[in-house]
């Protein structure tokens, strides 16, 4: 384990007097005080990469089916030299709430935002006295930056620097402009780059490794909000012939993107329908998250460069689950979790999510405990030597200390999701998981949605260690659980406001 993470711990552990003490008592027996000063005010440098829509099976390093039509080797990589989290979860499952409770270590039910769009002018975001994390960082000697995707607010006193960044780049002005024929360039890109060359994810990536190594010699907070593999469904010939080369069966689809002419740069076009060519939609969605891989390679391949990967914790994540039937499939793959994007069912809210910190976390290590995105909050907030807000419930969890035995236990014993626009809530306590959901049928992807079980009206119950499909309602076998899990939830969700409404000008970005 990393020797200044130890003595950072230690360190922050002891009283005023304690320090006074422990430092005199290195004066007068010449142990090396510098080691200890360098304990106290090292602090790790944390990034959070986070995807858009990416599905549950989108990742080589989850082993599934669906896996073996996505090339992330950097993904794997990074996996491997940390912690998968076979249960991290995500507050929400749509953008904007997602990303809200992310950032302010609380689910966004608490300050009603439970979809996008909600506020009277259809912006997005928590209300501007939600403290969101980099605010809580600057007066702890970071510098933070935020790069590429918002979605918190784009009105004034919601901006990116408005709530604590101090740097951004991305696409506010222009949502989602792949091919940036709109959008200014980043400044790291000097002299420009020809606008034929020009490809959004690489430029956020670029300019997320442009800030880290200004800031390489203080300690820094980044994070790379990826738009991808969000729709519109744009990419580039190089990217395509990339994952055609990984997986040969994507090469008759290949030649139908050739016949329709488009290439250098390809534009699916409309992605919403019943004759759409379901086959090219999934081959470009898996080359644009292709670009995301290049994009973690890069960034991991900057941080060894500058020999700061060990003083640096990277969470990767999405923010939520990949969308299916609108009325189609939007090419990602969520199976066998049920349903996707906007659901409480766990195509909705369970997204790949690993972090990452050499020579204090143990590599290649699977774990099964229950984590949130939320965590990532507290975890940066405490590592940095701050506080949690005492004024507020904070619902995220520092989850070092049960990730390097100095605490027993698990981080959460419980998590729920409210989506009260949808008639929909769940809580997942242990094993367990309580769906309320009437009268909806959820769809797998590649199974008939008419062959899904109907939702009981009081809710279904399911064993997710054992059924992670939520296939299978144990609400007649087991009621005594689900009608304990029925209790935590109200117990636990009582004082929520109502939501705000939604309005339709923020929806689906």
């Amino acid at each position: 384990m990393n020797l200044s993470y130890l003595l950072y711990i230690a360190l922050k552990n002891l009283t005023h007097d304690q320090k006074f003490c422990l430092i005199l008592l290195c004066c007068l027996t010449c142990l090396p005080l510098p080691l200890l000063v360098q304990a106290e005010v090292e602090k790790p440098n944390v990034i959070v990469i986070l995807t858009d829509d990416q599905g549950y099976a989108d990742v080589g390093f989850h082993h599934l089916p669906a896996g073996e039509d996505v090339l992330t080797p950097n993904l794997d990589r990074l996996a491997a030299s940390g912690i998968v989290f076979r249960n991290g979860y995500v507050a929400f499952s749509t953008c904007g709430p997602s990303r809200s409770s992310l950032l302010t270590g609380r689910s966004s039910s608490r300050f009603g935002i439970e979809d996008n769009g909600t506020w009277p002018n259809g912006d997005t975001g928590p209300p501007t006295d939600e403290i969101i994390l980099p605010r809580l960082l600057k007066p702890l000697g970071y510098q933070s930056g935020a790069f590429g995707k918002w979605h918190l607010g784009e009105s004034e006193g919601m901006l990116p620097l408005d709530r604590g960044f101090d740097y951004y780049w991305g696409d506010i002005p222009k949502h989602k402009d792949y091919f940036m024929r709109h959008l200014p360039q980043p400044p790291c890109w000097n002299p420009p780059k020809p606008q034929e060359e020009c490809y959004l994810t690489d430029a956020i990536t670029d300019e997320a490794v442009a800030f880290i190594k200004r800031n390489q010699e203080q300690t820094f907070f980044a994070y790379v909000a990826y738009n991808a593999p969000h729709s519109p469904f744009r990419t580039t010939e190089s990217l395509v012939k990339r994952i055609v080369e990984h997986q040969p069966k994507f090469q008759s689809a290949y030649k139908r993107m050739q016949q329709q002419k488009k290439f250098p740069r390809y534009d699916f076009g409309r992605f919403k329908g019943t004759d759409l060519d379901m086959e090219i939609l999934r081959l470009v969605y898996c080359s644009m998250l292709l670009s995301v891989d290049d994009g973690v390679g890069k960034i991991l391949a900057t941080l060894d460069e500058l020999e700061i990967r060990e003083n640096t914790l990277i969470f990767y994540l999405s923010d939520n689950g990949a969308a299916l039937a609108r009325p189609n499939d939007l090419g990602g793959v969520n199976l066998p979790l049920r349903s996707g994007k906007g659901s409480v069912y766990d195509g909705g809210v369970r997204v790949p999510y690993v972090m990452s910190w050499p020579g204090t976390l143990t590599p290649a290590r699977n774990e099964d405990m229950l984590v949130s995105s939320m965590d990532i909050f507290s975890t940066t907030l405490e590592l940095a030597g701050g506080v949690l807000p005492q004024d507020r419930k904070i619902d995220g969890v520092n989850l070092i200390p049960y990730l390097t035995d100095e605490k027993e236990g698990r981080p959460h014993k419980y998590l729920f999701f409210r989506r009260q626009d949808r008639n929909a809530w769940a809580l997942r306590h242990g094993r367990y998981k309580w769906v309320w959901n009437p009268g909806k049928k959820a769809h797998l992807r590649s199974e008939n949605p008419a062959l899904m079980p109907e939702s009981n009206s009081e809710g279904g119950l399911y064993d997710i260690q054992h059924d992670w499909t939520e296939w299978n309602d144990l609400s007649e076998e087991q009621p005594e659980v689900k009608e304990r899990l029925k209790r935590l939830y109200k117990k636990f969700t009582k004082d929520f406001p109502p939501p705000m409404s939604s309005s339709s000008p923020g929806q689906d970005k």
